[in-house]
C-alpha cells in the first residue's frame, strides 16, 4: 500500500516538474521573440527618421545641448545572424578617444552599424548579417577527452579546445553520444553542457 503512495507521489512530482520546464521554455521562447520585434521596429524608426532627414525635413529637437559620449559609457554591439537567426551581444566600455563623441561623430566611426539608442552612458549599436554566427559547436571525444570544434556555414569542423574532462568515466551511452558528435548552439549551452559532464 505504501509503496503505491510513493510510485503515485513521484509520479505528480514528475508532471509537476515537466509543466514548469514547459512553461519556463515557452515565456523564454516568447521573451526572444519579443526581443527581436523590439529591435526591428526601433531600426524602422531610425531609418524613418534618417529618411525625413534626407529628404530636408527638419526634425523638432527638445534639447539645445547635444548628448555626448561620457567617460565609463557602455558600448553594446548586437548582430542578428539572418541564417541561425542568433543575436550575439558584445559589452565594452567606451575608450578614451570616444569620450565627447556625438552621435553623428559615431555614425561615421561606425559605417557599418544602426545606432539604435544613444544616451551619454549607453550606445547601443545594431546590425545584420548573413551567414550564421561562430557560437555553434560540436562536442566529440578526442584522445579520451572531451573536445569542443567550432562549425562553419558548410558544418565544417575546427578544433577549439581539447578539454581536461576524461571520458573513460562518463557512461557509455554519452561516449557513443560523444563518438558520433554532440552539437550545441550558443556559448551558455555549450558551458551548460560541459559542466554537466564534469
Amino acid at each position: 500500500m505504501k509503496k503505491g503512495y510513493l510510485i503515485s507521489f513521484i509520479g505528480i512530482v514528475m508532471f509537476v516538474i515537466l509543466i514548469t520546464i514547459g512553461v519556463i521554455i515557452y515565456s523564454n521562447t516568447n521573451s526572444n521573440l519579443e526581443e527581436k520585434e523590439e529591435e526591428k521596429n526601433i531600426i524602422k524608426k531610425n531609418e524613418i527618421e534618417e529618411n525625413m532627414l534626407q529628404s530636408n525635413t527638419q526634425l523638432v529637437t527638445t534639447s539645445q545641448e547635444q548628448e555626448k559620449v561620457s567617460p565609463n559609457c557602455l558600448f553594446i554591439f548586437k548582430i542578428y545572424y539572418k541564417k541561425c537567426e542568433h543575436i550575439v551581444v558584445d559589452k565594452e566600455i567606451a575608450s578614451e578617444v570616444m569620450v565627447n563623441k556625438t552621435r553623428e561623430d559615431l555614425e561615421s566611426i561606425y559605417k557599418d552599424w544602426n545606432i539604435v539608442t544613444f544616451r551619454n552612458d549607453e550606445v547601443l549599436f545594431y546590425k545584420e548579417e548573413e551567414g550564421i554566427c561562430k557560437e555553434h559547436y560540436i562536442l566529440k571525444e578526442l584522445e579520451g577527452c572531451i573536445a569542443i570544434y567550432s562549425l562553419d556555414e558548410e558544418e565544417r569542423e575546427t578544433l577549439k579546445e581539447k578539454t581536461a574532462i576524461i571520458t573513460t568515466y562518463l557512461p557509455e551511452e554519452d561516449v557513443d553520444r560523444l563518438k558520433e558528435g554532440i552539437r550545441v548552439d550558443g556559448t551558455d549551452k555549450l558551458n551548460k553542457a560541459l559542466e554537466d559532464y564534469e
